[in-house]
């Protein structure tokens, strides 16, 4: 085995470790269904067939553990994508949510959830399922998103937490830090001002 191959499987440790410590938490914060949730993630992690795949990429190709990882889980996160029933699509963040984990391992990254100051609606692109369940719902209230799906684990994590969630805000991006919003839930929409 060459030194990329180690280093991914190190990285694939560490994240499986994390996902162990995210079902606990999810556990003991939410339920067991919620614990499922990161339990699925590490059964997938543990599958010996993806880390073979990026083994034989990296072969194949000499490159970098991190660029082969990247193939391997951004293929199976674009099949998720592409697959009819939209339940089973909302899974592609969970794949990518896998592979952010074990790309930051790789690189040897640590990376902090932000923090709030007063309690304030969180606003990105997407967002993965191990955030939504650190987060403190005293200081997020909300999440808006410019993608997303009210199906994914995410969405069902937020809500458990009591966090209002809108997906597929198509000028989320465009809110500025500090301006006053009201999520619309049932009208799923973001008023400004």
């Amino acid at each position: 085995i060459g030194q990329q191959q180690l280093r991914l499987k190190r990285a694939i440790d560490r994240t499986l470790e994390d996902l162990s410590a995210l079902t606990t938490l999810a556990e003991a914060t939410f339920s067991a269904d919620i614990a499922a949730i990161f339990s699925g993630h590490h059964t997938l992690l543990d599958d010996p067939d993806l880390y073979a795949a990026a083994c034989d990429i990296i072969r194949d190709e000499q490159c970098s553990a991190a660029w082969a990882w990247q193939q391997v889980l951004s293929d199976l996160s674009q099949q998720y994508r592409h697959l009819d029933d939209a339940y089973l699509q909302a899974r592609y963040i969970d794949i990518e949510d896998i592979l952010h984990r074990t790309l930051r391992h790789l690189n040897e990254r640590n990376e902090a959830l932000p923090q709030f100051s007063a309690p304030s609606i969180l606003v990105a692109d997407d967002i993965f399922p191990s955030t939504v369940l650190q987060l403190n719902a005293e200081q997020v209230k909300g999440i808006c998103l410019q993608a997303g799906s009210e199906l994914s684990h995410g969405a069902i994590i937020a809500r458990q937490a009591g966090i209002a969630m809108l997906c597929q805000q198509s000028d989320a991006l465009t809110l500025q830090d500090g301006e006053n919003v009201i999520l619309d839930i049932p009208g799923k929409r973001v008023i400004r001002g």
